[in-house]
């Protein structure tokens, strides 16, 4: 299963991420970079667990009964 996401998707999840973060801050003002940096890193926490869990289940198949 192809769970990769297209730049215009993963930069909407960004954008929603850090937007997030923003709003749970209180909207602070001069914190976007800080935001959007810290989006992308959970975005790629989330895109590595699902590369990690996609490995998984395509070796699930091989494994002795």
């Amino acid at each position: 299963m192809n769970t990769t996401r297209s730049d215009a998707e993963r930069r909407q999840r960004i954008s929603a991420i850090a937007r997030s973060i923003w709003e749970s801050e209180g909207r602070p003002q001069d914190q976007a970079l800080r935001h959007w940096l810290m989006a992308e890193k959970l975005v790629l926490a989330e895109e590595r667990a699902a590369a990690g869990a996609n490995a998984r289940d395509a070796g699930d198949g091989d494994a002795p009964a």
